[in-house]
């Protein structure tokens, strides 16, 4: 709805003030909020500021017909006035999706959509793009988590295996529980002749995950690493994981990935959904189509993605979201207050959730 005194479209813009002040990635939400805000006064729209906590990414979003909402870190229905907002697995790039981010997002539920758009990109230049960014990622150490230092890696003949934070949101994208992808994973990789090399993620704190490392690690074949992921990758024969940045990481660098959860990125990978299709990919994986890869990455992140300092490419975005929403009647305050309510209910109940369970 447009604003009854000055004739402006009212935008409701969540504020993930937590995340700003997070000493790993602070700098680059502050970049990315800067930018919106910046598009947004471009748009010359009218800004209603929500303060939002850690954790409410299941939060209703306000339906009204003339409401239309910027939310940052959730997932939800296409009500088609929404744009979720994430950071990627490659800084400084950022999702917006009418639904949401990684598995919850539109591009990993129907990929289909996107499968012309992707086509579409020059080869030469797309093997170019990932080529230039594998080096500068490499080189740099540079990794959505703050890595160990890079050291060129002298093991061969090995399966990657990175883990994931068990309790990641991501999560309920897998379709093989972990313990069962440990084991598999390093008995399909013995079975070739190939070791199995493990990284814990660095904010595990499962005791689960930890007893069953401490099992794995006593057999010859298995090694348990917290080396660099980059030193990690580079010689390994295959990277096998869930849904997780390493992934995506793996990719760019030009490793097969096999992955066992739904991901926005899986249309590149060799997905499998039961125990035994992955022993089958560990013990033949398929042949890479690189062509088909580099494009897909280099579409997702110069066109699905946004960096966090291109102002022009974000306003386009929101540009496009709101021209596709027209402006109506918006909820009223007592709906907005129950809004607000809830995403501190939700957020509240999630890092119970996860702090227990």
């Amino acid at each position: 709805m447009a604003d009854m005194a000055t004739g402006r479209r009212v935008v409701t813009l969540e504020v993930p003030e937590a995340w700003f002040a997070s000493p790993e990635d602070g700098d680059r939400h502050q970049l990315f909020y800067s930018s919106l805000l910046a598009a947004l006064a471009e748009l010359e729209v009218l800004i209603d500021p929500v303060w939002l906590p850690r954790g409410a990414e299941r939060t209703p979003r306000p339906a009204g017909q003339g409401d239309f909402t910027i939310s940052f870190h959730s997932h939800g229905p296409d009500a088609g006035n929404v744009l979720r907002c994430k950071e990627s697995y490659i800084p400084p790039y950022y999702s917006m999706d009418p639904i949401g981010y990684a598995c919850f997002s539109q591009l990993a539920r129907q990929p289909e959509l996107y499968h012309d758009a992707i086509a579409r990109q020059d080869a030469d230049r797309a093997s170019s793009f990932v080529r230039d960014l594998a080096q500068e990622l490499k080189s740099g150490n540079l990794s959505k988590y703050p890595q160990p230092d890079y050291a060129e890696g002298t093991a061969t003949n090995y399966v990657f295996l990175p883990l994931q934070v068990q309790n990641d949101s991501v999560a309920v994208g897998r379709w093989i529980e972990t313990p069962e992808v440990m084991r598999r994973v390093a008995d399909a990789a013995a079975a070739r002749g190939l070791r199995t090399i493990i990284k814990r993620h660095p904010r595990c704190r499962s005791r689960r995950i930890a007893g069953l490392l401490d099992d794995l690690a006593q057999r010859p074949d298995v090694v348990i690493s917290t080396a660099s992921v980059h030193t990690l990758i580079a010689n390994a024969e295959l990277v096998v994981g869930a849904n997780s940045g390493v992934l995506f990481e793996a990719l760019i660098q030009g490793k097969p990935v096999v992955s066992y959860a739904a991901a926005d990125f899986g249309q590149v990978t060799q997905q499998v959904h039961t125990s035994e299709a992955l022993t089958q990919a560990i013990t033949m994986p398929d042949r890479v189509d690189a062509s088909r890869r580099d494009k897909f990455l280099f579409w997702y992140l110069t066109e699905y993605c946004v960096r966090a300092d291109d102002v022009p490419a974000i306003r386009q975005r929101i540009s496009l979201a709101l021209d596709a929403h027209p402006a109506g009647l918006r909820s009223g305050q007592r709906a907005f207050a129950s809004y607000k309510r809830r995403l501190y209910a939700y957020s509240l109940i999630d890092r119970i959730k996860r702090r227990f369970f």
